[in-house]
């Protein structure tokens, strides 16, 4: 599962509405996460492009935690 990292907790602080833009260290984290979600989402695209989806090679197995 990619996770997309940023430069912190990916988290910016307000309690009223608006307010939340006057984190500047909140907002420039979630710029830099917008720019490594982006950078993510063209990789697994050119990935894609070049070498196709994963194929399933096994048929599903079911066992509903039952032994």
């Amino acid at each position: 599962m990619p996770v997309v990292p940023s430069q912190y907790w990916s988290i910016a602080h307000g309690t009223e509405p608006g307010e939340v833009t006057q984190d500047e260290e909140g907002m420039q984290t979630m710029r830099q996460l917008a720019l490594n979600m982006a950078f993510m989402i063209k990789a697994i695209r050119l990935g894609l492009q070049q070498f196709g989806s994963p194929k399933i090679q096994e048929s599903l197995v079911e066992t509903h935690y039952i032994r």
